[in-house]
Protein backbone atom coordinates (compact mmCIF):
# COMPACT_ATOMS: atom_id res chain seq x y z
CA UNK A 1 0.00 0.00 0.00
CA UNK A 2 0.99 3.13 -0.73
CA UNK A 3 -0.76 5.39 2.30
CA UNK A 4 0.80 7.20 4.55
CA UNK A 5 -0.14 5.20 7.40
CA UNK A 6 -2.13 1.45 7.30
CA UNK A 7 -4.18 -0.62 9.98
CA UNK A 8 -2.26 -3.68 10.63
CA UNK A 9 -5.68 -5.21 11.23
CA UNK A 10 -3.78 -8.52 13.13
CA UNK A 11 -1.72 -6.11 16.03
CA UNK A 12 -4.14 -3.37 15.97
CA UNK A 13 -0.76 -1.47 15.00
CA UNK A 14 -0.87 1.95 12.81
CA UNK A 15 2.30 2.09 10.67
CA UNK A 16 4.05 4.84 10.14
CA UNK A 17 4.92 6.22 6.72
CA UNK A 18 8.40 5.17 6.82
CA UNK A 19 7.37 1.97 8.19
CA UNK A 20 4.98 1.29 5.81
CA UNK A 21 7.88 1.77 3.06
CA UNK A 22 10.30 -0.74 4.78
CA UNK A 23 7.71 -3.12 4.63
CA UNK A 24 6.60 -2.73 1.29
CA UNK A 25 10.16 -2.59 0.29
CA UNK A 26 10.81 -6.25 1.95
CA UNK A 27 7.92 -7.74 0.44
CA UNK A 28 9.18 -6.12 -2.81
CA UNK A 29 12.62 -7.14 -2.21
CA UNK A 30 11.39 -10.80 -1.63
CA UNK A 31 9.53 -11.07 -4.56
CA UNK A 32 12.90 -10.07 -6.79
CA UNK A 33 14.84 -12.43 -5.04
CA UNK A 34 12.10 -15.23 -5.79
CA UNK A 35 11.58 -14.21 -9.58
CA UNK A 36 16.19 -14.28 -10.08
CA UNK A 37 16.19 -17.67 -8.58
CA UNK A 38 13.40 -18.94 -10.73
CA UNK A 39 15.09 -17.25 -13.41
CA UNK A 40 18.48 -18.87 -12.81
CA UNK A 41 17.09 -22.25 -11.90
CA UNK A 42 15.45 -21.97 -15.70
CA UNK A 43 18.72 -21.23 -17.27
CA UNK A 44 21.01 -24.07 -15.00
CA UNK A 45 18.16 -26.94 -16.24
CA UNK A 46 19.10 -25.36 -19.47
CA UNK A 47 22.13 -26.40 -19.92
CA UNK A 48 21.85 -29.48 -17.97
CA UNK A 49 18.72 -30.30 -20.87
CA UNK A 50 20.52 -29.56 -23.76
CA UNK A 51 23.31 -31.93 -23.19
CA UNK A 52 21.60 -35.05 -22.11
CA UNK A 53 21.04 -34.70 -18.48
CA UNK A 54 17.44 -36.62 -17.79
CA UNK A 55 15.31 -34.98 -15.41
CA UNK A 56 14.08 -37.72 -12.20
CA UNK A 57 17.75 -39.49 -12.86
CA UNK A 58 20.72 -37.19 -13.45
CA UNK A 59 19.28 -34.01 -11.91
CA UNK A 60 16.16 -32.81 -9.97
CA UNK A 61 14.33 -29.71 -9.91
CA UNK A 62 12.78 -28.51 -6.28
CA UNK A 63 12.49 -25.18 -7.14
CA UNK A 64 8.88 -24.00 -5.50
CA UNK A 65 7.08 -20.27 -4.39
CA UNK A 66 4.83 -19.93 -1.76
CA UNK A 67 2.92 -17.11 -0.64
CA UNK A 68 4.18 -16.97 3.23
CA UNK A 69 1.91 -14.85 6.34
CA UNK A 70 3.68 -14.27 9.42
CA UNK A 71 4.41 -11.91 12.07
CA UNK A 72 8.25 -11.00 11.85
CA UNK A 73 10.59 -7.82 12.83
CA UNK A 74 11.30 -5.55 10.24
CA UNK A 75 14.46 -3.13 10.62
CA UNK A 76 17.01 -3.01 13.11
CA UNK A 77 17.85 -1.63 16.30
CA UNK A 78 15.69 1.71 17.54
CA UNK A 79 13.76 1.74 14.11
CA UNK A 80 12.80 -1.79 14.27
CA UNK A 81 9.46 -3.02 14.40
CA UNK A 82 7.36 -6.14 14.26
CA UNK A 83 4.20 -6.67 12.04
CA UNK A 84 2.11 -9.22 10.05
CA UNK A 85 2.21 -9.56 6.92
CA UNK A 86 2.48 -11.59 3.59
CA UNK A 87 5.41 -11.96 1.12
CA UNK A 88 6.96 -14.10 -1.46
CA UNK A 89 9.31 -17.17 -0.06
CA UNK A 90 11.15 -19.52 -2.21
CA UNK A 91 12.98 -22.97 -2.02
CA UNK A 92 14.72 -25.64 -3.87
CA UNK A 93 17.09 -25.26 -7.28
CA UNK A 94 18.62 -27.63 -9.35
CA UNK A 95 20.26 -30.63 -8.11
CA UNK A 96 22.37 -32.67 -9.77
CA UNK A 97 22.27 -36.33 -8.19
CA UNK A 98 24.73 -38.88 -8.41
CA UNK A 99 25.07 -42.56 -7.09
CA UNK A 100 27.90 -43.35 -4.03
CA UNK A 101 28.80 -46.72 -2.77
CA UNK A 102 28.52 -46.28 0.66
CA UNK A 103 28.44 -48.40 3.89
CA UNK A 104 27.50 -51.87 2.25
CA UNK A 105 25.00 -49.98 -0.59
CA UNK A 106 24.20 -47.87 -3.05
CA UNK A 107 23.40 -44.26 -2.49
CA UNK A 108 21.97 -41.52 -4.30
CA UNK A 109 23.05 -38.49 -3.06
CA UNK A 110 21.76 -34.54 -4.45
CA UNK A 111 24.27 -31.82 -4.87
CA UNK A 112 24.15 -28.34 -6.21
CA UNK A 113 25.25 -26.93 -8.96
CA UNK A 114 26.14 -23.19 -9.77
CA UNK A 115 26.33 -21.27 -13.49
CA UNK A 116 28.91 -18.82 -14.38
CA UNK A 117 27.70 -17.77 -18.01
CA UNK A 118 27.36 -21.09 -20.11
CA UNK A 119 29.44 -23.42 -18.06
CA UNK A 120 28.80 -25.17 -14.47
CA UNK A 121 30.55 -25.93 -11.41
CA UNK A 122 29.32 -28.75 -9.02
CA UNK A 123 32.35 -29.92 -6.47
CA UNK A 124 30.46 -33.30 -5.66
CA UNK A 125 30.98 -34.51 -8.76
CA UNK A 126 34.47 -33.01 -10.19
CA UNK A 127 36.13 -32.29 -6.79
CA UNK A 128 37.65 -29.53 -8.18
CA UNK A 129 36.14 -25.93 -7.38
CA UNK A 130 35.97 -25.01 -11.27
CA UNK A 131 33.63 -24.22 -14.09
CA UNK A 132 32.88 -26.72 -16.93
CA UNK A 133 30.98 -27.16 -19.80
CA UNK A 134 28.29 -28.93 -19.51
CA UNK A 135 28.55 -31.75 -21.57
CA UNK A 136 32.53 -32.52 -19.78
CA UNK A 137 30.11 -32.27 -16.42
CA UNK A 138 28.30 -35.10 -17.64
CA UNK A 139 30.67 -37.31 -18.81
CA UNK A 140 32.43 -37.04 -14.99
CA UNK A 141 28.69 -37.51 -13.67
CA UNK A 142 28.63 -41.29 -15.41
CA UNK A 143 32.41 -41.75 -14.74
CA UNK A 144 31.40 -40.96 -11.08
CA UNK A 145 28.11 -43.51 -11.04
CA UNK A 146 30.39 -46.20 -13.17
CA UNK A 147 33.24 -46.03 -10.06
CA UNK A 148 30.16 -46.70 -7.85
CA UNK A 149 29.07 -49.72 -9.86
CA UNK A 150 32.38 -51.17 -9.85
CA UNK A 151 32.57 -50.44 -6.24
CA UNK A 152 29.45 -52.38 -5.74
CA UNK A 153 30.29 -55.14 -7.87
CA UNK A 154 33.97 -55.69 -6.10
CA UNK A 155 32.62 -55.69 -2.66
CA UNK A 156 30.26 -58.12 -3.75
CA UNK A 157 32.82 -60.52 -5.30
CA UNK A 158 34.98 -59.70 -2.14
CA UNK A 159 32.21 -60.76 0.47
CA UNK A 160 31.53 -63.99 -1.08
CA UNK A 161 35.28 -65.14 -1.16
CA UNK A 162 35.17 -64.00 2.45
CA UNK A 163 32.27 -66.43 3.44
CA UNK A 164 33.85 -69.26 1.23
CA UNK A 165 37.19 -69.06 2.80
CA UNK A 166 35.95 -68.92 5.86
CA UNK A 167 33.47 -71.93 5.63
CA UNK A 168 36.35 -73.14 4.01
CA UNK A 169 38.67 -73.26 7.14
CA UNK A 170 35.91 -74.25 9.73
CA UNK A 171 35.74 -77.36 7.62
CA UNK A 172 39.62 -78.29 6.83
CA UNK A 173 40.24 -77.39 10.85
CA UNK A 174 36.91 -78.25 12.98
CA UNK A 175 38.50 -77.23 16.22
CA UNK A 176 39.82 -74.44 15.62
CA UNK A 177 37.73 -70.96 15.67
CA UNK A 178 37.64 -69.05 12.23
CA UNK A 179 36.45 -65.56 11.88
CA UNK A 180 37.69 -62.38 10.00
CA UNK A 181 39.37 -59.72 10.46
CA UNK A 182 40.79 -56.25 9.53
CA UNK A 183 44.08 -55.05 8.80
CA UNK A 184 45.89 -52.57 7.00
CA UNK A 185 48.88 -50.97 4.44
CA UNK A 186 50.88 -47.83 4.45
CA UNK A 187 50.74 -46.11 1.02
CA UNK A 188 52.85 -43.04 0.72
CA UNK A 189 49.73 -40.97 1.18
CA UNK A 190 47.91 -42.83 3.63
CA UNK A 191 46.93 -46.38 4.95
CA UNK A 192 44.57 -48.91 3.27
CA UNK A 193 42.97 -51.66 5.03
CA UNK A 194 41.95 -54.94 4.04
CA UNK A 195 39.67 -57.52 5.02
CA UNK A 196 41.43 -61.14 6.64
CA UNK A 197 40.39 -65.06 7.68
CA UNK A 198 42.02 -65.60 11.56
CA UNK A 199 42.37 -68.98 11.77
CA UNK A 200 42.82 -69.33 16.04
CA UNK A 201 43.60 -72.83 17.07
CA UNK A 202 43.28 -74.23 21.33
CA UNK A 203 46.93 -73.95 21.96
CA UNK A 204 46.88 -70.00 21.25
CA UNK A 205 48.74 -70.35 18.02
CA UNK A 206 47.23 -68.68 15.14
CA UNK A 207 47.45 -67.57 11.31
CA UNK A 208 45.57 -64.71 9.72
CA UNK A 209 45.63 -64.88 5.27
CA UNK A 210 44.54 -61.87 3.07
CA UNK A 211 42.04 -62.81 0.44
CA UNK A 212 42.95 -62.66 -2.90
CA UNK A 213 41.17 -61.76 -5.75
CA UNK A 214 39.65 -65.73 -6.66
CA UNK A 215 38.43 -68.27 -4.24
CA UNK A 216 41.22 -70.24 -2.72
CA UNK A 217 44.24 -67.77 -3.36
CA UNK A 218 44.30 -66.58 -0.09
CA UNK A 219 47.65 -65.74 0.77
CA UNK A 220 49.66 -66.27 4.14
CA UNK A 221 49.59 -62.71 6.23
CA UNK A 222 50.94 -62.97 9.50
CA UNK A 223 51.31 -66.17 12.33
CA UNK A 224 51.69 -66.58 15.52
CA UNK A 225 53.43 -70.26 16.94
CA UNK A 226 52.34 -70.42 20.96
CA UNK A 227 54.73 -73.01 21.45
CA UNK A 228 58.02 -71.21 20.06
CA UNK A 229 56.70 -68.13 21.48
CA UNK A 230 56.95 -69.62 25.37
CA UNK A 231 60.62 -71.35 24.56
CA UNK A 232 63.64 -69.31 25.73
CA UNK A 233 67.35 -69.95 25.72
CA UNK A 234 68.56 -73.20 24.86
CA UNK A 235 65.19 -74.91 24.60
CA UNK A 236 64.21 -72.80 22.06
CA UNK A 237 67.66 -73.79 19.90
CA UNK A 238 66.76 -77.56 20.86
CA UNK A 239 63.48 -77.25 18.82
CA UNK A 240 64.76 -75.47 16.02
CA UNK A 241 67.53 -78.71 15.65
CA UNK A 242 64.73 -81.35 15.98
CA UNK A 243 62.99 -79.75 12.83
Amino acid sequence: MTNVMQLDLFEGKVLTSEQQKRLDATIKSRKQASDNKKLETDRIEALLLRVGFKPGLDYVNTFTTSEVTKEEEIGWGENAFTVEFTSIHHSGGCFITYKKFYNGETKTFSTSVTREGDKLECYSITDQFRFYKPSTLFSKLKEKNERSRLEKESYVKNNTILDYTVEKYKKLFPKAEVKTGRDYYKTHIEFLDFKTVIVSFPSGSYAIYRLGYEKDKEVLHKKFDALTEGLKGIDLLHYFNNQ
